[in-house]
């Protein structure tokens, strides 16, 4: 199911959008930058990187105590990367092993596993007192328009009605 923010906006603007949203009710200065050059990827992706910065967001906010957060989506040709990091408290992230447990540890786990659906890798960075940094990297699979008719693995174009489709001629 595609994220309402994703529906009418392309990534770098539904990350804007979200982000602008949640720096406005938890009144906290979030900053969104976007480089390389933009390009529609596979819905899969584009939500699977919503979904992480939404989680990281509201984790910053349970947690982080943080006065400033940045989002950057990074488009590198064959990878897209986001990196979503705060100037809050920190933590051990050596004592969270993604196993989700008494102190939680379910969002951690929940943006790994939607990385590592998509051939991607999720990592943490932390300390106490230095804040926090997610990057998620995926591989920059990219939405097909329309298939070549130069391209050998396209498809043959099919003409007239399916198989076993009535005919109105």
């Amino acid at each position: 199911m595609t994220p309402e923010a994703l529906r009418d906006s392309k990534l770098p603007d539904a990350l804007r959008e979200v982000t602008a949203r949640w720096s406005e009710l938890h009144n906290v200065p979030a900053q969104v930058t976007s480089t390389g050059a933009a390009q529609p990827l596979r819905p899969e992706i584009e939500v699977a990187l919503l979904r992480t910065a939404q989680e990281a967001l509201a984790n910053i906010a349970k947690h982080a105590r943080a006065s400033r957060v940045g989002v950057t989506l990074s488009y590198m040709g064959d990878v897209v990367t986001l990196d979503i990091r705060d100037d809050g408290i920190g933590f051990a992230y050596e004592r969270f092993d993604d196993v989700p447990g008494e102190h939680g540890g379910f969002g951690l786990t929940a943006m790994r596993q939607r990385a590592l659906a998509l051939g991607g890798k999720l990592e943490i960075e932390s300390e106490i007192d230095g804040g926090t940094a997610v990057c998620v990297s995926i591989p920059a699979i990219a939405m097909v328009a329309q298939a070549s008719a130069d391209d050998p693995l396209a498809p043959a174009p099919h003409h007239g009605p399916a198989p076993g489709t009535p005919s109105f001629a």
